[in-house]
């Protein structure tokens, strides 16, 4: 499968906001009206992923907007030439052995267009299913991020590779 990149557009950012994901996965369903004003900011960039006939298939986020945590002003690097990445793919596509070619080509698109010397992500911990997939594409556990929320606690694994 061929993966293409481009700039994220509103018309994109509202049909991945309308994307619904089942149980245990919910927690990943867009809510805030704010998310698709981030998804548009170009300091901390996303990019929507088309398959080959032109589908919405995922997007990536470079910088700032992966963070598990807030931050002031939106940025691409963080320490050092660390990027931080986020992902998501279209609900009906996971589960069904694409994610590491879709990760991978995250990567390669990362290192072409910023030349990061590191690649860091968050994932719920629970999510062995997308672990199992960080790890096969490099990425290797560093740390426990808990993030703290009205909707309670929730535990992030850090995971970084050099790029």
């Amino acid at each position: 499968m061929q993966f293409i990149f481009t700039p994220m557009e509103a018309q994109d950012a509202r049909a991945i906001a309308a994307w619904r994901y089942e149980e245990p996965y919910s927690i990943y369903n867009w809510e805030a009206e704010d998310d698709l004003a981030e998804m548009l900011d170009r300091r901390s960039p996303y990019y929507a992923v088309m398959d080959e006939q032109g589908d919405l298939i995922g997007f990536f986020a470079y910088g700032s907007a992966a963070y598990v945590w807030s931050s002031d002003e939106p940025h691409l690097f963080s320490e050092g030439k660390t990027i931080t990445i986020g992902l998501g793919m279209r609900p009906d596509l996971t589960g069904k052995g694409s994610g590491l070619a879709f990760v991978q080509a995250g990567i390669d698109f990362a290192r072409k267009h910023f030349a990061p010397e590191q690649l860091r992500l968050y994932v719920l911990t629970f999510n062995e299913r997308a672990i199992r997939v960080y790890e096969r594409a490099g990425f290797e556990r560093v740390g426990i991020y808990v993030q703290h929320n009205a909707g309670g606690d929730r535990e992030f694994l850090e995971m970084r590779r050099k790029a």
